[in-house]
């Protein structure tokens, strides 16, 4: 083979070379793109976070108003169907001195301790001893409260999330500070990917008083494993 033959050929394999490289980069990024546009968040599982602001709003003959602002978050990557939500505020009273043990407690005058071994059993039931005073639990229920969302109840309104979006919700609730030193603020919610078919829900009481969400009795296995939920408490003293 003569040169300029030679020379022709290579130039026309470094042409095609560089040709092939050049689409397969455009082919890798056109995947990439694809993949964290639709793939990757289609896989991502359905991630909600909920906080809850408590701020005292007035009082009046002893009872304080209190304002709750309860926000969810989708702080995942794929969008969110909410189902249903439920509130429950329990009010519950300290007691203090040499009766705050419970039987068979560490004594008032003994080490500080806390939590469900602390002498007493925890916020299902009995009395928590924490050195030096004693929590009543479960307490008393002062509200329950819940809704349903389109997917869960018929003609209910939707309440979807995009990843990222938030959604906020206020309300006032009324506690008697002469009965409770503090209040416990709960909050459930259910919800699943955007895309996933929705399940029906009922409310049910537990034993403790606290307002749950549950699957209807026709919910298939499949279905009820696709149901995420997020819970959240806090805690507001009435001092």
């Amino acid at each position: 083979m003569t040169g300029p033959a030679r020379r022709l050929d290579l130039d026309r394999v470094n042409t095609l070379v560089q040709t092939l490289a050049i689409l397969g980069a455009g082919a890798w990024g056109v995947y990439t793109f694809v993949y964290e546009a639709r793939i990757k968040p289609g896989l991502a599982p359905p991630t909600v976070s909920v906080t809850t602001g408590l701020a005292r709003a007035g009082e009046r003959d002893g009872h304080v108003a209190i304002r709750s602002t309860v926000t969810r978050r989708n702080v995942g990557e794929t969008g969110v169907r909410v189902l249903g939500l439920a509130y429950t505020v329990t009010g519950i009273r300290a007691r203090f001195g040499a009766d705050a043990a419970p039987s068979g407690g560490p004594s008032a005058g003994g080490p500080s301790a806390g939590g469900r071994d602390a002498g007493g059993r925890g916020p299902d039931g009995g009395t928590i001893f924490a050195g030096g005073y004693a929590l009543d639990e479960p307490g008393t229920v002062i509200l329950r409260q819940g809704k349903l969302f389109s997917g869960a109840a018929d003609g209910a309104e939707p309440s979807d999330l995009n990843p990222g979006e938030a959604v906020s919700r206020d309300s006032i609730f009324y506690a008697d500070a002469k009965a409770y030193d503090f209040v416990r603020f709960e909050v459930s919610l259910v919800y699943t990917k955007e895309d996933d078919p929705p399940v029906r829900l009922r409310f049910e009481t537990a034993a403790s008083g606290r307002l749950a969400l549950r699957p209807r009795d026709e919910c298939r296995p499949e279905a009820c494993a696709r149901l995420r939920t997020t819970d959240f408490a806090t805690e507001f003293s009435l001092w």
